[in-house]
């Protein structure tokens, strides 16, 4: 957005220089990103000059050297090569020290052997024009010696280009920057004067170039038209022609510069329609029908689709509303009647229809960052004084509009003590008011503590009690935010025993053969549900793609997108393993938790000569035991896992839970529907722990060290007749309770180890066998043997209460 700062100035008065507004422009959010500067700067050097002589140079047939008073007793010899002059003229003079538009410096200089002290100038040189044919010549009755830009208007300007976001359309306008500047300056905002003229609602005004006016699509919240007649087609005035210029606006005709010129200067599009060229006198403003076309006004052929609105007469589509108008209502030389727009259009419409069509216009650009609501009429009427002032037309009837808008004002409950609460340091009661009240907020007071705000009808991005205290710290100043000790102690990654934790495991895997992954931590929605069920996954409201909507629940799947990945690329190095964040719901809540993933195939890839054995589920389980380690030293038994739809059944298992234990291990093969939905078609292996962020704030387990006994040892054998299905953990924990209720007290059990699982003959059906070593030990002595028999004794008939003992034959 390019602003003039002589376009500004007629809104308030600027009492500080390029740098401080700058300055001041920034600090309010509406970033300079570049300054231009127009015309020539006033400098003391640059003064009217009278020509008192001319005369040939006498080395160059095409130069002459004049003298030239620049002030009283101030005499100087000029050598010039124009020609338009003559004696008596009063002309603009540079002296030596002017820096002239390109950053051209006057220099005293010799041109062929005559001294020239300066130089006289065209108005192309003063930045005046592209007339650069001779001299620029002024009034005889203006004052010799007096600086130029108290002479004439050089028309000397600095052009600010604005970075603004997305939310202050407010701010593609003159006079809403005007507003901004005028709160930070604390000076007072001078809107334009605007001849009211008389409004009709719904109902036709008598003597209006229209019959009728229909809104039949609900993208067109307003609609308001204002005619008038006998307005005569020319050139527009050099002021407006200049700032038009100023801002990138390039001059058409006096009618439709008007409107460009009311759009840059209040921020509302118009659209000026030729009255004579509206066929039927009827405007109706509706869906586009698929496929109807309309030749812009840059002479292209626009397809339009049942999306976009257009404003038609009884015939033909006349604008593309809110983005272009078509060179069937165009205004040109012969234009006596005019209509003048002034509209509502929905924004998001505007948006998608601009962007179809490849089209971005100023208009477009404003409608889709929405616009003042409560200013459409006055915005026209603006226009039309205009246009009675420059065109010599004359208004002949009153304003029609048609209002559908249903939007109500924004009214919100405002503590002022929260301005401190949410910026962490006090602003004055009264600056702040007096603040929101220049930005236009309307205050009122219920009781010292409580204010009804009233948000402007500009500024529809106000909606929350934060965005009115981003609006008093804006304009106050951040920085004016006191300075304040911060205390910030920082971790380092030794200090952080989950970073340790995970660096550990790295290595580890690494040290296995494995290779590190990095995956993204965002998965499909569809894809979490199916493994998951439903309400199991953490969506994000506004996600980039369908496939990453989702906050992960397992590593497992962005591993096995590896080994697919892999596979297909002709590598024999599958196993892999990641470290990261999984989020899983525990009751209620969802829970952020650190997770160790890893996946390996049965066998290798590539074939090979040797014979390997196939990798099964206690090589995967061994290879998580180590870290599981970490968080108990007596990790309770792997139970099968039944029903998943990530682990095949029967074939994995799972220790610990993360209610109680803050850790879970699963580990085993995968499901065979989940590796072919994958594309992959070897079995593979995998293991996953999971674990709760608290576990890393519990106290470490103090290892402590014993001395090994160096008194033999007595091993006894077990044979126990089981079910089928009995884990062997189960076994040995009842086996291991009670075998030391059997013991004497410096009597301890060493181990108890499975040394033997059969099933088949003399083993009953639905059973199997499994044999024990219970290994028994003192510190202190050489056990007995007969001792040792009674505590064994003693235990067969304590597990005979669970389990048949088997006896050898």
């Amino acid at each position: 957005m390019k602003v003039s700062a002589k376009w500004l100035s007629r809104y308030l008065d600027i009492r500080i220089g390029e740098e401080e507004l700058c300055e001041a422009l920034t600090s309010i959010g509406l970033e300079v990103e570049g300054i231009e500067h127009l015309g020539t700067a006033r400098q003391k050097t640059l003064v009217v000059g009278e020509i008192r002589e001319i005369r040939q140079h006498p080395n160059a047939e095409k130069l002459s050297v004049c003298t030239v008073c620049v002030g009283s007793n101030d005499i100087r010899q000029i050598v010039c090569g124009a020609k338009n002059f003559k004696l008596n003229d009063h002309v603009p003079v540079a002296l030596p020290g002017t820096i002239l538009p390109g950053g051209f410096k006057i220099n005293k200089s010799n041109l062929r052997g005559i001294d020239s002290d300066g130089m006289m100038c065209s108005g192309k040189e003063l930045g005046l024009g592209e007339d650069h044919s001779g001299l620029l010549i002024l009034e005889r009755s203006t004052p010799v010696g007096t600086y130029l830009h108290d002479a004439i208007d050089v028309n000397w300007d600095t052009i600010f280009d604005l970075s603004l976001t997305a939310n202050r359309g407010d701010c593609l306008s003159h006079i809403g920057i005007a507003r901004d500047l005028a709160t930070k300056l604390n000076t007072t905002l001078k809107p334009p004067q605007i001849h009211g003229i008389e409004v009709s609602e719904r109902e036709r005004p008598q003597g209006h170039f229209l019959e009728k006016i229909s809104i039949e699509t609900d993208n067109c919240g307003y609609y308001s038209a204002i005619c008038i007649k006998n307005i005569k087609i020319g050139d527009s005035p050099d002021w407006m022609k200049r700032d038009l210029a100023a801002v990138g606006v390039r001059s058409i005709s006096n009618a439709v510069d008007i409107g460009n010129w009311v759009m840059m200067e209040t921020g509302q599009p118009v659209h000026v329609f030729d009255a004579k060229k509206i066929r039927g006198n009827q405007l109706i403003i509706r869906q586009a029908k698929d496929g109807e076309t309309i030749i812009s006004l840059d002479g292209q052929k626009r397809i339009l689709n049942g999306d976009m609105v257009v404003i038609c007469d009884m015939e033909r589509p006349l604008v593309v509303a809110g983005i272009t108008g078509s060179i069937d209502a165009e205004v040109d030389g012969n234009t006596t009647d005019i209509l003048i727009e002034s509209a509502y259009f929905n924004p998001d419409n505007i948006r998608r229809s601009a962007k179809t069509l490849n089209i971005s216009t100023e208009s477009s650009y404003r409608f889709s960052r929405d616009i003042d609501k409560a200013n459409i009429a006055n915005h026209g009427m603006r226009v039309a004084n205009l246009m009675a002032e420059i065109c010599g037309g004359e208004v002949v009837a009153a304003c029609w509009k048609v209002d559908n808008l249903r939007e109500k004002t924004i009214v919100i409950d405002f503590q002022p003590s929260l301005i401190e609460e949410l910026c962490g340091f006090a602003i004055p009661i009264e600056i702040a008011e007096n603040i929101l009240t220049k930005l236009g907020f309307l205050i009122e007071k219920s009781n010292g503590k409580n204010w009804k705000m009233t948000v402007p009808a500009h500024r529809p991005d106000i909606t929350c009690t934060p965005d009115i205290v981003s609006e008093c710290l804006r304009i106050y100043g951040t920085d004016k935010i006191p300075t304040t000790p911060t205390k910030c102690t920082g971790i380092q990654h030794e200090s952080d025993r989950s970073a340790v934790f995970c660096q550990n495991v790295s290595n580890y895997l690494a040290g296995q053969g494995f290779f590190e992954c990095y995956n993204f931590a965002l998965r499909s929605g569809n894809e979490i549900e199916n493994l998951f069920g439903e309400n199991a996954a953490l969506s994000m409201r506004n996600p980039f793609n369908a496939d990453q909507s989702c906050y992960r629940n397992s590593l497992i799947p962005g591993l096995l997108d590896a080994v697919k990945f892999n596979i297909q690329n002709g590598n024999s190095d599958i196993k892999f393993f990641e470290t990261g964040h999984v989020v899983l719901r525990i009751g209620e809540k969802f829970n952020e938790c650190l997770a160790i993933g890893c996946v390996m195939p049965t066998k290798p890839l590539e074939r090979s000569w040797q014979s390997i054995k196939a990798a099964d589920f206690y090589d995967v389980k061994a290879l998580i035991l180590p870290i599981l380690k970490n968080f108990s030293q007596r990790l309770s038994q792997f139970n099968p896992i039944k029903i998943s739809n990530i682990w095949q059944p029967e074939h994995a298992a799972c220790c610990g839970f993360l209610n109680h234990e803050k850790f879970q291990a699963t580990c085993g093969f995968l499901s065979g529907e989940l590796t072919k939905a994958f594309d992959i078609k070897q079995y593979v292996l995998a293991a996953e722990i999971v674990i709760h962020p608290t576990i890393f704030s519990r106290k470490l387990e103090k290892i402590s060290h014993k001395p090994f006994s160096q008194f033999p040892r007595i091993s006894k054998d077990l044979s126990l007749i089981v079910k089928l299905y009995e884990p062997a953990a189960n076994v040995e924990d009842k086996v291991m309770k009670a075998a030391q209720k059997s013991i004497s007290n410096d009597v301890f059990i060493e181990s108890i180890k499975v040394f033997d699982v059969y099933q088949g003959k003399e083993i009953p059906d639905g059973t199997k066998n499994i044999g024990l070593t219970i290994n028994y030990r003192s510190n202190g002595r050489t056990l007995v043997d007969s001792e040792i028999q009674a505590a064994f004794n003693a235990m067969q008939s304590e597990v005979e209460k669970s389990y048949e003992i088997r006896k050898q034959s």
